[in-house]
């Protein structure tokens, strides 16, 4: 790529925090919560947050190692027309022949998979039995069809790819079964679906591939609305063009107070620029280089 090439300019302006503090820091932070929670609603507000600590972003095995679907984490995502209790995460991910929902249910972190007995205990049954009933419901032709309607993923190219579905319980801690050897196997089988992970919250760690992934909500049709920007959110301009089709993207940066307010007065600026061109260039495919960001 030359010079002349190039449509658009990157502006160096005050840095956002760099991965490995703001990882420390929230793995402290994380952990604190997690000895502390009473409710699982504690943990949906903080995962929202920072959604790089959410698993599922990409295909099962990373197989096209790109960012998912709009960089973006959906919190409580609906399911149109189901009736039972709605995931509390989704990711959209895809490599060049598949697209993938991973969709993710998360309990309070005091719940417990044993009984004293060592019997599988009633509230992981519930849980567990939510994700089936997500996996029934898009067996059915027409409920995924309104699934990719909802999300954005209809279109021509649809009939060239397969679909698949990806399923994660976060429930429990590692310290119920880690110094139990027949507990840790009688673990290793509650889950035995296909595409199916059960995962403990001592678990979760930030992925700093996700640095600049928001937390949206979709409001019908792909209408997507931004919730939350983390602190070490990133122009990028692969990924802006369809940040900014979002509503909301300022609103988000201006509400997280750990952005430095020089770094949000910043990002706010840019997005200007970045609005101008995406416009300038709409009818046109911009060479893009990866490693560029602001």
């Amino acid at each position: 790529m030359t010079i002349s090439d190039q449509t658009y300019e990157i502006e160096k302006g005050p840095p956002a925090i760099d991965f490995r503090t703001y990882k420390e820091n929230l793995l402290v932070e994380y952990r604190a919560l997690l000895d502390s929670a009473e409710h699982e609603n504690e943990l949906q507000d903080f995962l929202e947050r920072h959604p790089s600590l959410v698993p599922g972003a990409f295909t099962p095995g990373n197989q096209s190692g790109h960012s998912p679907r709009n960089n973006a984490l959906f919190s409580q995502p609906k399911l149109p027309g189901f009736g039972g209790k709605v995931p509390d995460f989704l990711w959209l991910s895809g490599h060049s022949s598949c697209d993938y929902a991973a969709l993710i249910e998360i309990e309070c972190p005091t719940k417990k998979l044993f009984t004293n007995d060592g019997q599988q205990r009633a509230e992981f049954s519930q849980a567990y039995n939510q994700i089936k009933d997500w996996r029934i419901w898009f067996e059915t032709s027409a409920n995924k069809q309104i699934f990719f309607d909802h999300y954005g993923l209809s279109g021509r190219y649809r009939f060239s790819r397969a679909f698949d579905l990806h399923f994660i319980l976060i429930y429990g801690r590692r310290s119920e079964f880690q110094d139990n050897p027949s507990l840790s196997i009688k673990r290793n089988s509650l889950m035995s679906g296909r595409n199916e992970e059960l995962i403990s919250f001592d678990r979760l760690m930030p992925h700093d591939w996700l640095e600049s992934a928001t937390t949206v909500v979709n409001k019908g049709m792909a209408e997507l609305e931004v919730k939350f920007v983390p602190e070490t959110f990133l122009i990028h301009p692969w990924d802006i063009r369809y940040q900014l089709e979002m509503k909301g993207l300022a609103d988000a940066i201006q509400g997280n107070p750990r952005i430095d307010a020089s770094r949000r007065e910043f990002l706010l600026r840019r997005l200007v620029y970045w609005r101008e061109w995406k416009e300038r260039t709409k009818d046109s495919s911009p060479i893009m280089k990866l490693s560029d960001f602001e």
